[in-house]
């Protein structure tokens, strides 16, 4: 397993609206392991080792050539400090009215949801505050009733996987290719007082175990298109499936895909430029 570097580097990303995906896709497909939306800049996070300066000179000659007025600065920041600043900027999020992500310096009883997940920020993707990960919260708030056995590919900080299980669910595979991710994973875990139920698998060919009754998948256009048809068979009929990461734009090459595959769109949900599909498996 990779060990955590104990620094990273931080580029800030000015770039128009309507080329901030495919900076996002590019910015990740470079080796990225998070990215925040702050107001209009993209901040991408990057391990800092002999390579990294490398991968930025890449980065800022796409992102000019890509949009002639962008504009990409960089900073080399600690994991405590990386840390530290999240606190300015992870709030409580309400979901749903049961359910509220919380970061983990928030006292749990001093909200009145009956649901609270609890997460450390670290450098992964999933603390609640971006719109895909809210999009499935809500759903997955509505779907599970208990005792469901859940996938969770692209997992993250685990957050839609633990949610699952606060909320009933039996089990869940939680599948990542980034061992970035595994610490943050086990500390969430043992932030919300999960002992059992919860599997990771951090590898790039993951052992299903199908049939599930529920699959979400929260990854951005560029990584998941590639990788969907190989969970086209994972759940049973009659299941349910997430897919979200995907801005509104990218509806209909999305749709093009979902068609490819046994599962019938049933709603769509949306907020901001963000889309997440709910489908049912035919």
């Amino acid at each position: 397993m990779i060990e955590p570097t104990s620094q990273w580097v931080s580029a800030d990303i000015r770039v128009a609206d309507q080329h901030r995906e495919i900076a996002i896709d590019f910015a990740m497909a470079l080796g990225g392991l998070a990215i925040v939306e702050k107001d209009d800049v993209l901040q991408v996070s990057y391990p800092l080792d002999n390579e990294t300066q490398l991968i930025l000179d890449e980065l800022k000659t796409f992102i000019i050539d890509l949009d002639q007025a962008a504009s990409i600065s960089q900073d080399v920041v600690d994991r405590e400090n990386w840390n530290k600043n999240w606190q300015a900027f992870f709030k409580p999020t309400e979901i749903t009215e049961q359910l509220i992500i919380l970061p983990e310096w928030e006292a749990p009883d001093q909200f009145p949801q009956t649901i609270k997940t609890r997460i450390r920020p670290a450098m992964a993707f999933g603390t609640g505050t971006h719109e895909t990960t809210q999009l499935c919260l809500e759903i997955l708030d509505d779907l599970i009733q208990g005792g469901e056995r859940v996938l969770d590919v692209g997992t993250g900080s685990g957050i839609l996987g633990i949610t699952a299980l606060l909320k009933g669910a039996t089990e869940v595979d939680g599948l990542e290719n980034d061992p970035f991710t595994e610490e943050n994973i086990r500390d969430n875990l043992e932030l919300n007082g999960i002992q059992s139920g919860f599997n990771i698998q951090i590898s790039e060919t993951p052992v299903l175990n199908p049939p599930y009754d529920i699959m979400v998948a929260n990854i951005i256009r560029a990584r998941l298109f590639p990788i969907l048809p190989d969970y086209f068979a994972s759940v049973r009929k009659g299941g349910r499936v997430i897919v979200s990461g995907l801005l509104q734009v990218e509806d209909q090459e999305t749709r093009e895909l979902l068609a490819l595959s046994p599962w019938k769109v049933l709603k769509t949900f949306t907020k901001n430029e963000w889309i997440a599909y709910l489908c049912e498996v035919k």
